[in-house]
């Protein structure tokens, strides 16, 4: 281990907190963000041009006034290909010495992809090859890391930065500058290093700005306004300007900037593309519909207006669950910033040798070995009943997007307790921690998509705060996005024995930083019993996450579930809860039962045990626990601030005392997925009281049965859209919970592809990810969200139920969208 000098040391300091200032300030210059948004193709990303964007404003002008071009911003290059030049020289590749260099000559300069790994940050590639099965070779302007030592597997700069520094040795360009911030610090870092030597034996270990073949901080720079129609190249690691000299590239320190550090960049052609899932579809000219008066099934329905939103709503997903419980459970990002092949690499890394460590996927999904390889060719995952395996990688939203998905709701969830039993963890337990990390974390997920479509604002995934905003989102052409929480001890609200563990200052300081952090929608009770009230148990029988979740509710809590007979459709407060079928065993071996491989998974388990297992038998039992005081009080705190209440997973007794609180006001609630929301009569109530009630995904007539059943349910007519009241559906995905499965045999493909979606706008075929063409008909149903829009043109196509019910499931699935934001308008309008 290199040892530094106290005086080294303090100067390493100083420069880290010198570079990194100037590379935060590098990084907050910005321009406005571009007008026009890529096209859509059955390609995956293809190099665009914004300077060949202009404008139109839609009117004809005899006369008309010179077009004043699109301003350049560090913003507008996304995805597009160009050259770069500085005072002549243009960048060129040389393979042989695994370098860049300069030329004179245009027609030799090196065609670069620009690809956004951040706002304004970006990776240059000049080349990429991938064979069929490989995951492909990449070929970036970067500093190498040939000793290992400053990157992790995944491409984090993990290193010292003096040493990165010591090592770039004479590319830097430093002299002469004895008043630049880093000058004079670097070079006394490059002297007090500098012996640690170059090589061992034949092999160079230092670090070189030259050709990298692996995507990596080392390889991103920022790009930032550098005068009139031209830029500097900052590296994000260490804050230094790309230079192009007549001998070749350097790194010079900011406060050189001189106009050899400033660049231009010019459109061109012949770019490699950087790897990405492709969207699978054509898009219409005009682009998918917007309006429901747009889509010829809706333009003789009786009382559609012509701005009622035409599209789908997913009530209930988890796209951000790649980081709950401990942030090792699931496996795959929906974004990340070095692309598809990081983002859905290998499931090892969390999962282990065939998977075989991961050990809520082997209780959860299928037991057993499994191939862990996911880019570019997913032998086994995803797949619809593989639980911890993501499965909502961005472009895949995107790609339901062009379907008519217009609302998402992204439900940010934890459970603290399941958290502590995990022993695979890398994030904190705490569920504010949590639950503030994944808010964080779809705040940079909108970032990197504005960033694929050219700026701050340019994307189609918009996290919206207000019924207004999503209506203003969607008739933008882009999806509202609305953060909730789905949280077993929400605000860090447990109760152990009865007491509970935060008091109502609390639970307002913490509903303040969720709302602060854009979260609108909030489950007061999920899985195990809380601060606020009972939670709805979940008493499935064999081994699975019902048996661990009555274990944990026992750890969480320091009591078991309190049963009594369910009333019909209501609970009175003075029925007595019947005595606890657990009582004989003590705390540990109540706990250890309930989470061992019991029931009919292994018969062989000892007979003694059967009458003590409280899942037998309960389908008449409901927990006794209604709102506390605290849950009272938290209904109102939310009332107050407009927020949305999920009724889900409430005790049924809970759920009635929410719904007589909020009626009296005209303030809807949801029931965002399916049987969660208790009886039939509760989710009626819901609906009647102008709320939404959504089912989970379903395949052909039982997906038709549940959407008509939704959409169908008792309400006023001034809660409907023209005749249709309105079915959302809940997806549910990356929430330890199954997407539908599909009974089509591969034999059966070219029935349905390609089709049209239901605006008739938007052509899909089978979603290409890699070599992969996933299919609905493979055998792994709906394996990626990607695949909803199959799955609906797989209903209207196959369901066995009549034309008319297929058609009614359908204009209800589809005025959903607008049903769902007039809902979110009555909630503010009983707030005023």
């Amino acid at each position: 281990m290199l040892q530094l000098s106290q005086t080294s040391t303090r100067s390493f300091l100083y420069l880290l907190l010198l570079a990194t200032t100037a590379s935060g300030l590098l990084a907050g210059c910005g321009g406005g963000g571009s007008s026009n948004t890529p096209a859509v193709s059955n390609n995956s990303e293809q190099p665009r041009d914004p300077s060949s964007d202009t404008p139109d404003d839609g009117e004809e002008d005899d006369d008309p006034a010179p077009v004043e071009p699109t301003p350049l911003n560090r913003y507008g290059f996304a995805n597009g290909c160009y050259t770069l030049q500085s005072q002549g020289n243009f960048l060129q590749a040389d393979n042989d010495a695994q370098r860049y260099q300069t030329t004179r000559d245009a027609s030799e300069a090196t065609a670069f992809y620009m690809k956004p790994t951040a706002l304004g940050s970006y990776l240059l590639l000049s080349d990429y090859q991938r064979d069929s099965g490989d995951s492909g070779q990449k070929q970036l302007l970067g500093i190498s890391d040939p000793a290992g030592e400053l990157l992790d597997q995944s491409g984090n700069f993990v290193g010292e930065l003096s040493y990165l520094v010591s090592g770039l040795g004479d590319t830097l360009n430093l002299v002469l500058d004895p008043v630049a911030p880093l000058g004079g610090l670097l070079r006394e870092l490059g002297e007090t290093l500098g012996g640690i030597g170059g090589g061992l034996g034949d092999i160079t270990v230092q670090p070189r700005l030259g050709i990298v073949n692996q995507a990596s901080d080392l390889s991103v720079w920022n790009l930032n306004p550098g005068g009139e129609a031209q830029f500097t190249l900052a590296s994000q690691v260490t804050g230094l300007l790309l230079t192009a000299t007549d001998d070749g590239l350097t790194l010079t320190s900011p406060g050189l900037e001189a106009e050899n550090t400033r660049f231009t960049l010019h459109a061109a052609d012949g770019c490699a593309s950087y790897p990405e899932a492709s969207l699978s579809a054509s898009v219409d000219a005009a682009g998918p519909a917007i309006y429901l008066k747009d889509v010829a099934r809706f333009q003789q329905a009786e009382g559609i207006d012509d701005d009622d939103l035409f599209g789908y709503v997913d009530a209930h997903s988890h796209i951000s669950a790649y980081e709950f419980i401990g942030g090792r459970i699931n496996y795959g990002d929906p974004f990340h910033k070095f692309g598809v092949d990081h983002a859905l690499h290998d499931c090892a890394e969390n999962h282990g040798p065939q998977g075989l460590t991961g050990v809520l996927e082997q209780v959860t999904s299928t037991p057993g070995p499994h191939e862990t390889r996911g880019w570019p060719d997913f032998p086994y995952w995803p797949r619809s009943n593989s639980l911890q395996h993501h499965q909502s990688y961005y472009k895949w939203i995107e790609r339901a997007h062009l379907s008519g998905l217009k609302v998402l709701v992204n439900h940010l969830v934890h459970n603290e307790i399941l958290c502590q039993l995990n022993p695979q963890k890398q994030n904190d337990c705490d569920t504010m921690a949590a639950i503030e990390m994944q808010a964080t974390l779809m705040h940079d997920m909108q970032d990197y998509i504005d960033a694929q479509n050219g700026g701050p604002g340019e994307g189609w995934f918009r996290i919206v705060t207000s019924p207004s905003q999503a209506r203003e989102v969607i008739e933008d052409g882009k999806m509202a996005v609305i953060l909730g929480v789905e949280a077993s001890k929400a605000l860090n609200c447990g109760e152990f024995l009865g007491v509970a563990e935060c008091s109502r200052d609390e639970i307002v300081t913490r509903l303040d930083r969720l709302y602060a952090m854009d979260v609108r929608s909030l489950f007061p009770v999920h899985k195990f019993d809380n601060a606020f009230g009972g939670h709805l148990p979940d008493l499935s029988s064999g081994i699975g996450i019902g048996a661990i979740l009555y274990g944990g509710n026992l750890l969480e809590t320091g009591h078991t579930i309190e049963f009594e007979d369910c009333p019909d459709h209501h609970h009175s407060d003075n029925e007595n809860p019947l005595a606890d079928a657990l009582q004989p065993l003590g705390i540990l071996d109540q706990l250890l039962f309930q989470i061992d491989y019991i029931g009919d998974r292994f018969p062989a388990t000892p007979e003694g045990l059967a009458e003590y297992d409280p899942r037998r038998g309960t389908d008449h039992l409901c927990n006794t626990r209604g709102l506390t005081d605290l849950g009272f009080f938290l209904i109102e705190e939310l009332t107050q601030r407009g927020m949305m209440i999920e009724t889900d997973h409430i005790s049924r007794k809970a759920a009635t005392e929410i719904l007589d609180l909020t009626a009296p006001r005209g303030y809807p609630v949801i029931n965002s997925h399916g049987g969660w929301g208790g009886t039939e009569a509760l989710r009626d109530r819901v609906a009647n009281q102008g709320g939404v009630t959504a089912s989970f995904g379903s395949v052909r007539g039982d997906w038709v049965d549940q959407l008509t059943r939704d959409g169908n349910r008792p309400r006023p007519a001034s809660y409907k859209v023209g005749p249709f009241g309105g079915a959302a559906f809940a997806s549910d995905v990356n929430g330890i919970a199954n997407l539908a499965g599909n009974p089509g045999t591969p034999d059966q493909e070219n029935t349905l592809y390609p089709f049209t979606s239901v605006d008739g706008r938007v052509v899909f075929d089978k979603q290409l990810t890699g070599d992969h063409a996933f299919s609905l008909y493979e055998g792994r149903g709906v394996a990626h969200y990607g695949l909803y829009p199959d799955q609906i043109a797989d209903m209207v196509a196959n369901s066995d139920r009549s034309q008319e019910q297929v058609d009614d499931a359908v204009n209800q699935l589809f005025t959903s969208a607008e049903a769902y934001i007039r809902m979110w308008e009555r909630l503010e309008q009983a707030v005023r």
